[in-house]
């Protein structure tokens, strides 16, 4: 951590090499890297339980999803953590491109109060140029919420759906999958939501 703050630029080199080996993740954006905070048990549950249920699903397909721990390129400036991701390409044996995503089907970011904005403005903004992107995904771990932004095609307007019922089924297109706020909201304990999100934010 003490070469995080001592540095005041970094090449894209020298944070992927960084990465490796540093205990704390972190997210690059030109130039600058950002320590990821820690998250709540709720947090985690939504992610594992919404990445779990669709790995399930595309059993025998070309997708995967994964949790927490893959980058996802965004462009040569930008290299972002999502929640869960969701990739529909062949697996590589060369070690860096195991550590990262470039052409994501589906994004997703569980919100916290320290997200936020970052999550609903700045993140949205730079994944929807990614030519492989069709569907943004973000879940509140507060209450019963689900949002869906998806397009067809690169170049088209991004249409939201807001699902807050646990029996809807969220329908992803993209990979021909669904699920119920129910399944992703499982063992989430709303009452300890709030206090939880708000320790994300220390």
């Amino acid at each position: 951590m003490g070469l995080a703050k001592a540095k005041t630029h970094w090449t894209v080199e020298e944070y992927l090499a960084f990465e490796k080996t540093s205990p704390v993740k972190h997210e690059y954006v030109s130039g600058q890297i950002y320590a990821m905070a820690g998250t709540s048990k709720n947090h985690n549950r939504i992610a594992l339980n919404l990445a779990n249920s669709l790995n399930n699903k595309l059993q025998g397909s070309s997708c995967e999803a994964f949790a927490f721990d893959i980058k996802v390129y965004v462009n040569p400036e930008i290299y972002y953590y999502p929640d869960v991701i969701v990739a529909c390409e062949e697996l590589v044996d060369n070690e860096e491109e195991n550590y990262i995503a470039e052409n994501p089907s589906v994004l997703v970011e569980v919100i916290s109060p320290s997200t936020q904005r970052t999550d609903r403005f700045e993140k949205m903004r730079e994944y929807q140029f990614l030519p492989s992107l069709r569907e943004y995904v973000l879940i509140e771990q507060t209450h019963y919420q689900v949002e869906v932004y998806r397009h067809a095609a690169a170049g088209e307007v991004w249409q939201k759906e807001i699902y807050t019922d646990p029996a809807q089924e969220v329908f992803l297109a993209s990979v021909n999958v669904s699920f119920t706020l129910a399944e992703i909201y499982a063992r989430v304990r709303f009452g300890a939501a709030s206090e939880d999100a708000e320790r994300e934010n220390e």
